[in-house]
């Protein structure tokens, strides 16, 4: 017998990216997003994050514990060659600075190579948005919707 979760990485509807402000909610217990990420799941969507964002909502203690135990659920996306060079090329085509938006850049680059269509939970209002437009221009790089919470 398959398991739910892998019949759910089975049909692959697309991806829900969390930056760090939609992982942070998750492990700090946020019902919404749980919500929200048990949805996606449900509908099919494999959830997604950078490998960076872990390390901008590390915890201590048993909050360590539970993101551990979150990351484990979902699928970490290192930070490749191919992820570097294209948060280069949002970089260029937004026009931002690379030393204030390296990670933001870094994870609508692992946004914008995921399976679409590719939501991306976050709580920039200013950044990744123009990132997630610049990452439009990207040869072969689907549409990056922004999720706010």
């Amino acid at each position: 017998m398959v398991s739910k979760r892998l019949k759910i990485k089975a049909k692959s509807e697309g991806t829900l990216v969390l930056d760090a402000q939609g992982l942070s909610l998750h492990v700090d217990g946020d019902e919404g997003m749980r919500a929200r990420i048990e949805f996606a799941q449900q509908s099919g969507r494999r959830v997604a994050l950078s490998a960076l964002t872990p390390l901008e909502v590390r915890r201590p203690g048993e909050a360590a514990e539970r993101l551990q135990f979150l990351l484990s659920r979902f699928d970490v996306k290192p930070v490749s060659d191919v992820v570097m060079d294209a948060a280069a090329k949002l970089l260029d085509a937004s026009g931002l600075d690379g030393h204030e938006c390296l990670v933001d850049a870094l994870v609508v680059a692992t946004a914008a190579l995921c399976t679409p269509p590719v939501l991306l939970v976050t709580s920039d209002k200013s950044h990744i948005p123009a990132l997630c437009e610049a990452a439009e221009q990207l040869p072969g790089a689907p549409t990056v919707k922004v999720v706010n919470v």
